[in-house]
């Protein structure tokens, strides 16, 4: 049995390691959630009695390096505190969402990006890109602060993640 698992282990090593650090964690890792949140839209509707926002038509959103468009995005906030500035709790999009980064983009059907827990989690006909690798699934996790990423598999269909990972060249292909 520890000959299988000590098998399996090293091959996922092999498998993740050769493809490069860059897919196990996200680029995203210790993403400053503290920074100004900038939203652009064709329209905003507040609704200061519910504590949210609706943004709607090509909706931007800009933290760093951390962007995300969906069709409409609903913001949720608090003014509460001693600021009269809203402080936002969590955001969540709807329609053709994106999230891009400098080494990934995320694609799926509605994300809801949990600022206070610094947790993005997309859903709906996932699919994520890192380099050349790609996989697909159901519900995608991303720790903001570790950059930990988790896929999982759709219920509906067989229920499993799937993905295409590239194979590095060997040295010998680069001399020449």
């Amino acid at each position: 049995m520890n000959f299988v698992r000590n098998f399996l282990f090293s091959a996922l090593l092999i498998t993740f390691g050769f493809n490069g650090a860059t897919f196990a964690q996200s680029a995203l890792k210790s993403h400053d959630t503290k920074q100004a949140i900038d939203i652009s839209a064709s329209r905003l509707e507040v609704q200061p009695k519910q504590g949210r926002a609706v943004f709607a038509g090509a909706v931007r959103v800009v933290q760093g390096d951390l962007l995300i468009s969906a069709e409409n995005m609903t913001v949720f906030y608090d003014t509460k505190g001693k600021s009269e500035d809203p402080s936002i709790s969590r955001l969540d999009a709807m329609g053709n969402v994106t999230l891009t980064s400098k080494s990934e983009k995320v694609s799926g059907e509605w994300a809801i990006y949990d600022v206070e827990r610094k947790l993005v989690t997309l859903g709906g006909k996932v699919v994520l890109i890192r380099g050349d690798t790609e996989l697909k699934g159901e519900r995608l996790e991303l720790d903001l602060v570790t950059g930990l990423t988790k896929l999982d598999g759709s219920a509906s269909r067989d229920g499993r993640v799937k993905g295409r990972f590239s194979i590095p060249k060997d040295k010998k292909d680069h001399e020449g």
